[in-house]
């Protein structure tokens, strides 16, 4: 299902594929699964994988994590390569349901804001992280200017509670929340807006502006 703002909300048969630990592609009618055990060389293996022409969607399959949630993390690589247009020779977006290590320098991670259905049906909030070079994350920011990736990191959990003030229309009446209203008549809260618009989010989230 898309919204009119144009997010889609994934639901539980985009989630019920999938696999073990290592790196899950799929792409031209096939799935391809390669087991690796260690985090860091996951991401490489993830980050080569992509490069290939045939692959669309590229998810890293940590040990220890829910198959469903690797196979939420693998739909959203594959909806985030269409709704980006990818290009002839661009790599495919690589994703992981939890927070990847970044293995080498000029590599970021970003926490993507999922909203998806859960086994009994209710839709809920979620984290899905996607692993970039900074020149790919600049030319979609459509900008250039210092982003505090660690800041957002560490307010994830107040983003979701944003999120959910924003559906339930609970946010407070403040000047800033009066801004975010007028960014959502045409977008919806994504990581996107949150990291075009910084200033604005560290003054949603700060403690003089509560969310239920």
């Amino acid at each position: 299902m898309i919204t009119a703002q144009g997010e889609r909300f994934f639901t539980a048969q985009d989630a019920a594929r999938l696999l073990s630990p290592g790196v899950v592609t799929s792409g031209a009618r096939r799935r391809v699964w390669h087991e690796e055990h260690d985090p860091a060389a996951a991401v490489r293996l993830a980050l080569t994988s992509a490069q290939r022409s045939w692959v669309e969607a590229v998810a890293i399959a940590p040990t220890g994590t829910a198959l469903a949630e690797t196979g939420l993390a693998l739909a959203f690589s594959k909806h985030l390569s269409t709704i980006r247009g990818r290009r002839s020779g661009e790599a495919a977006c690589v994703t992981s349901p939890v927070p990847p290590p970044l293995p080498k320098t000029g590599l970021r991670r970003i926490p993507h804001l999922v909203t998806a259905a859960g086994p009994d049906g209710f839709w809920g909030d979620t984290v899905v992280w996607e692993v970039m070079t900074l020149e790919r994350l600049s030319s979609w920011l459509e900008r250039s200017h210092p982003i505090d990736l660690e800041n957002v990191e560490a307010h994830v959990p107040q983003l979701i509670a944003l999120r959910r003030a924003v559906r339930e229309g609970t946010l407070p009446d403040t000047p800033a929340s009066q801004v975010l209203r007028e960014l959502l008549r045409t977008r919806y809260l994504s990581i996107r807006l949150v990291l075009q618009h910084q200033a604005l989010f560290d003054s949603l989230l700060s403690p003089k502006e509560t969310h239920p």
